[in-house]
């Protein structure tokens, strides 16, 4: 079954509030503990609340002091291996979206051309106000399809190819000296 999305804000029931913080501050020290043990890492979590006089600490606040001072002993560059300011992540994320884009621009473009190459075998003639760089990239889908049929063509001569169109994977062991079976 589905949980229904939670809103974040604060809320304003004061007694459901206080339940809410029980609970998810629960399944935070669980989460906790469980990175500990999944992953033998050191965990060190303080929580403070309006509901409690002193910190909740996990796992003790023995252990916890300890990992906060090997924390604070680690120099500034360690400290900030791998830490971002929201700009560095803003960044960060512009620049592989900006990637992104330009990876769908050229197959957008790969497209076009092949429609356009199509409709050229189909009959219809090319302007001759056609851009230059249409022109090389119409060129280049072109050549790049000639050179699949060729080598098709070649692989069927030679007794080797199927006349489908699916393109034919080569299967190679993964690791040499062995068979697979």
């Amino acid at each position: 079954m589905p949980r229904n999305k939670v809103n974040f804000t604060l809320i304003e029931d004061e007694s459901k509030r206080i339940v809410s913080y029980q609970k998810r501050q629960k399944r935070l020290f669980k989460k906790c503990e469980e990175l500990k043990i999944l992953c033998d890492v050191e965990v060190a979590a303080v929580v403070y609340g309006p509901y409690r006089n002193e910190p909740y600490i996990f796992p003790n606040n023995d252990a916890a002091r300890t990992t906060f001072i090997k924390f604070k002993e680690l120099s500034t560059l360690e400290k900030s291996k791998n830490m971002v300011t929201i700009e560095e992540f803003t960044e960060q994320s512009i620049e592989k979206l900006g990637e992104q884009l330009q990876k769908i621009r050229k197959e957008n473009r790969f497209k076009k051309m092949t429609n356009e190459m199509y409709e050229v075998l189909s009959g219809k003639k090319v302007s001759a106000y056609i851009h230059p760089y249409d022109q090389n990239d119409l060129s280049r889908v072109i050549k790049k399809n000639l050179k699949k049929i060729r080598e098709l063509m070649r692989k069927i001569v030679d007794g080797e190819g199927s006349i489908s169109n699916a393109s034919q994977s080569i299967v190679e062991s993964m690791v040499t000296g062995r068979t697979n079976y």
